[in-house]
């Protein structure tokens, strides 16, 4: 481990047995709590009940009661507070040993974010050849983001081609937000919160871009407003009949009243269910919107010298001098919802069955909400794509500053193929890594690779096409330098056979191959990308002579469409011919034997050499496995 990775691990290893006190110190104190209640509430409950079958007591006993109910109640609310405050670091605890394991590789431990099940659609032949998504992946590894919006941001400039323009903004921001560790972790650990959340950006933006609640219920809104508007009329004519003494008025008073309250009834049954189901998605806990309104808040305190900084701050915070922003948005959003819980609430809870069958409470927050929407609908968008946008920025910011030793990309326009010093794989642990020097140029812009069986050459070829995704999310790569095109990829180093479909093995390369070229074509035009093409072990599910001659047409064909090709093969004969050595450059990996004990152990340097491989090892292995 580096010293910038060691560094980034203390400071996380300091947060976690910080948050690891508190977490247990708010133990204890819930235990106390528990007790308190239970202390407050029994003996109140008790003297109420006596104090009401025995009058003789006097009343000081119901009202001591009732005292000790209020002080339960209080405990209780204290102890549900401890209990949000405690999940909420539990979350933030969770991402904090996440990033420990993500610096250490630890593999076995480093949990999918609940976000990655959204990227399941960017997934695709080359993203499996390469370990894009899923276990030991390069997603799993880079990703911090706690959004849908956020990981899917992500996946797209992973998995999408950038010009070079984008990628130099998103290196500006990243570089930026890079020497900001403290911001960075503050605005990590809020969004950790939401890991446990039922409210999220996207689902305000979804409901904030729906259709009113009463568009096509018009005649519900009519009765809705008809109810109070009776109760309330006859509720004062009730009054005034009543201090005037006239019985009639009284008698009309009442009856309007009632019909009131009728409608007022009928309507609750109607709509309740509905309404509620709204008020859940845009976010019930008003404690769940005040963790989203931190988060705003935080990103609002964000360096932003760079465009793209600047630009997702304007969306969040300075949207125009007209226009309202997130914050604002959001804190408006908390009134009305903290109206809206007052059913869900101990101490609300009979003022709101009295307000909602007198007025219909929950129409009330309902035509507020509705005010709201038509007012940010078309800011809260905008809101949710700034925060998505952000956690990808934050994800490969983080990236550098756990390894600043690693190098900013030189990406340009065609012309600069691919030259590489040091370059290793990211995902490797530092001490598992080997570096190796690259340079591929627009006279052999195919690097054929030869060498012995777990040599290293799918670990070069993944290296390659693992780097040029992490340059396209503007972070720095595994390499002491790197200058390249913004290269496109296609690939073919999983094929699997099946036998489901009928389709061997060969069937299965050449229908991958075509796929390959296929693209490879599509792109072979005015304003198309370099496609870098990574093939392991082309064609090796046919005979060796037919193989050599269907090898290098495949190879030729994918040169002539311009590609930048790395393709590794066990083929010695192919590799050797004089053909071969007139476009291709040829290097190789090997392997050493050691003595130890009296036995003999297979090594490997895996450091890349000129030419082709003086050495093979497959009878070897045979005698090791004693086959």
């Amino acid at each position: 481990m580096t010293s910038d990775s060691k560094s980034a691990v203390n400071t996380y290893q300091s947060l976690v047995e910080s948050f690891e006190e508190t977490i247990e110190r708010s133990k204890r104190l819930s235990k106390v709590l528990v007790r308190c209640r239970v202390g407050s509430a029994i003996p109140g409950l008790a003297m109420i009940v006596v104090g009401v079958a025995e009058p003789s007591l006097g009343s000081w006993t119901w009202k001591v009661g009732l005292l000790l109910i209020g002080v339960f109640l209080f405990f209780a609310t204290w102890y549900e507070t401890i209990q949000y405050r405690m999940q909420n670091l539990h979350s933030q605890l969770f991402g904090l040993v996440r990033l420990i394991d993500r610096c250490n590789r630890n593999w076995k431990e480093l949990a999918p974010l609940p976000s990655e099940d959204y990227v399941v659609p960017y997934t695709a032949e080359w993203t499996q050849d390469l370990d894009v998504f899923g276990e030991r992946s390069l997603f799993r590894w880079a990703s911090l983001a706690m959004t849908r919006t956020g990981a899917e941001t992500l996946a797209q400039w992973i998995t999408e081609w950038a010009s070079p323009e984008e990628i130099q903004m998103r290196q500006e921001a990243v570089r930026e937000l890079s020497k900001t560790r403290s911001w960075r972790l503050d605005f990590y650990r809020i969004a950790c919160g939401l890991r446990s959340q039922r409210t999220y950006p996207e689902a305000i933006a979804e409901w904030a871009s729906s259709q009113d609640f009463f568009e096509g219920r018009r005649w519900i809104y009519a009765l809705a407003c008809l109810g109070p508007s009776l109760v309330i009329l006859g509720a004062i004519g009730l009054v005034g009949a009543f201090f005037l003494g006239v019985g009639v008025g009284q008698l009309v008073g009442v009856s309007v009243l009632l019909f009131g309250l009728a409608i007022n009834f009928v309507l609750t049954m109607i709509i309740l269910g509905p309404i509620h189901d709204l008020f859940n998605r845009i976010g019930y806990a008003n404690r769940e919107l005040q963790l989203l309104s931190d988060w705003i808040t935080c990103a609002g305190e964000m360096p932003r010298k760079s465009s793209m900084l600047n630009s997702i701050h304007r969306s969040l915070l300075t949207p125009g001098d007209s226009l309202p922003n997130a914050s604002d948005g959001i804190s408006r959003l908390q009134h009305w919802m903290t109206l809206a819980g007052f059913q869900k609430s101990p101490l609300f809870f009979i003022p709101y069955v009295t307000l909602q069958i007198a007025i219909l409470w929950d129409v009330r927050v309902l035509e507020g909400l509705e005010r709201w929407k038509k007012k940010y609908q078309a800011l809260a968008p905008r809101w949710v794509e700034a925060i998505g946008q952000l956690e990808a920025l934050n994800s490969s910011a983080t990236i550098a500053d756990e390894n600043s030793e690693w190098s900013y990309p030189s990406v340009g326009q065609r012309g600069k193929m691919i030259t590489a010093t040091g370059l290793a794989h990211p995902l490797l642990r530092d001490d598992q890594r080997v570096p190796n020097d690259l340079a591929i140029d627009e006279k052999q812009r195919l690097l054929l690779v030869t060498g012995s069986n777990m040599a290293g050459k799918s670990t070069l070829l993944r290296s390659v096409g693992v780097n040029v995704l992490l340059a396209r999310i503007g972070a720095p790569v595994c390499s002491k330098s790197w200058v390249s095109e913004s290269l496109d990829i296609a690939s073919s180093i999983r094929v699997q056979d099946s036998l489901q479909d009928g389709v061997s093995f060969f069937m299965a390369e050449l229908k991958r191959l075509r796929r390959v070229v296929d693209k490879a074509v599509e792109e072979d035009r005015e304003g198309g990308h370099r496609m870098l093409v990574l093939l392991d072990e082309i064609l090796q599910g046919t005979n060796s002579r037919e193989r050599q001659i269907a090898v290098d047409s495949v190879l030729r064909r994918l040169i002539d469409l311009g590609c930048v090709v790395l393709a590794s093969t066990h083929d010695l004969e192919l590799a050797s011919s004089d053909q071969m050595r007139t476009y291709a450059q040829i290097v190789h990996f090997r392997e050493y034997f050691e003595q130890i004990d009296g036995k003999q152990i297979m090594r490997f340097d895996y450091k890349m050499r000129p030419g082709v491989t003086p050495t093979t090892n497959a009878l070897k292995l045979l005698e090791l496995v004693g086959l």
